[in-house]
Order: C-alpha cells, then structure tokens, then sequence
C-alpha cells in the first residue's frame, strides 16, 4: 500500500541558490547608500562576506564599524531600506542577473505538486527579495516567507516563516519535521540545523562543494540542472 505523502514547506533562498548577480554589486550598493545616509565612508575591505547574511546583521556590522549606534540605525532603517531598494531597481534586471540552471523547472515542479508549499527564507529584506524575483517572473511562487530585515540572526527566521506558512495556508500546521530549507551558504545548513530542519545545499553560490560538505547538509547537488531528482530528494524528506 503506497504510504500517504504529508505536506511540506519548502523555503528558498534566493542569492546563489536561485539567481545571482553576473557581476557582484550588492557590496557597492551598501557603500553608497551608507555614504548617501551617514555621511560616512567605508572600505570594500571593511565589509562583512554578505553570503548567507541577513541585511538587517549587514547593517549592524557596518554601523559598528563606522561607529554608528544602534538606536541610530534604527531611527535610519525605514530611510536605508527605501533608498536601497532604489538602486537595486537600478541592477535588477537580466542584464545584472542570472537565472540559475534547473530553478524555474524545480519550482514549477514544486508549485504543481498538492502537497509542497513554497515560501522564502532569505537574507534580503522584503521588497528587495521580490524584486529579483520578478525579473524572472517567480515572485508569484512565494506568497510568503521570512526575511533580512526581520532578524540580524538568520536562524531565528526559520521560525518565523513556519509561523507564517501555519497563518497563511489554511488547515495546515507546520513544524520542522515538515519542512526542508534550500540554500548555497553555510549559514543556510546552519539556520535549517539550530532549528531540527532537513537542508538541500547547492554549490551554485559562494561556496564549493568540498566546502559545503564540511557542513553536512542533508543532501548536496553541484546544481539544479538535474532537478527531477532535486524535486524527488526534496519531497521525500
């Protein structure tokens, strides 16, 4: 007798597991904004790795360094938050972006399956992660998530997006044994493992394999080009 399939979150990140940028921006977005808000410049060299950061962790980092107080960036952040999301309308498009191999198969494949659910986790702040998305049409995919500018701690979204799922998707209660988080970064097997999550890793980002295997995520791919069998590993967590 086939065994009866239980429904599933799936959450996404979305830089270097489902696009990226041809030429790596975001670093020179934040200068400019920082400079644009604070009056204040900082090196390249001075800037925090972004992967698998949330903005909200970003900001608090730069505001350290150019030492900025915490209550001042936040007083800030509604400015921040707005003048960011101008200039990276300025890089969102196919010219600055890059689908990458097997994402609109796989999440089609998701989107028609009855008993998998999609939604975001990511370390970009809301309307920026929508942003990207929609250059490739996939925003309408994700009717909810958790994002960068929720939390500095990228674990603690994980529970926020559950949360969300359960209010949203009427008669379903989720938890982490029915959920599994896909993403390119440590930080993103980290997030899935403080919080009891199965984790797909993909080495389409910053990372290798050989390094994302340090990690032990639960399943590890090279890329999604082969995303039936994605798909296949997904559902059956």
């Amino acid at each position: 007798m086939e065994l009866k399939r239980k429904h599933l979150l799936v959450l996404f990140d979305i830089d270097g597991t489902i696009l990226k940028y041809k030429k790596y921006l975001s670093k020179s977005v934040f200068i400019s904004i920082i400079k644009e808000v604070f009056d204040r410049d900082i090196a390249l060299s001075q800037l925090p790795s972004f992967a698998g950061m949330t903005d909200l962790e970003i900001l608090k980092d730069i505001a350290n360094k150019i030492d900025f107080s915490e209550n001042e960036l936040n007083n800030s952040l509604p400015e921040i938050w707005k003048k960011l999301l101008t200039e990276f309308k300025k890089i969102s498009n196919p010219e600055y972006i890059e689908l990458l191999p097997g994402i609109p198969e796989l999440i089609n494949l998701l989107n028609e399956d009855q008993f998998a659910h999609l939604g975001l986790l990511t370390g970009n702040f809301k309307d920026n992660a929508y942003l990207k998305l929609s250059v490739f049409g996939l925003d309408k995919y994700f009717p909810f998530g958790a994002f960068g500018n929720e939390s500095e701690d990228r674990n603690r979204l994980a529970g926020i997006a559950i949360q969300r799922a359960n209010t949203l998707i009427r008669g379903k209660q989720f938890s982490s044994a029915h959920t599994v988080i896909i993403g390119d970064s440590p930080k993103d097997i980290e997030c899935a493992k403080s919080n009891n999550i199965p984790v797909v890793a993909v080495a389409t980002g910053l990372f290798t394999e050989k390094q994302l295997t340090e990690y032990s995520p639960d399943a590890l791919f090279t890329n999604f080009s082969d995303y039936e069998k994605v798909y296949n590993t997904i559902i059956n967590f």
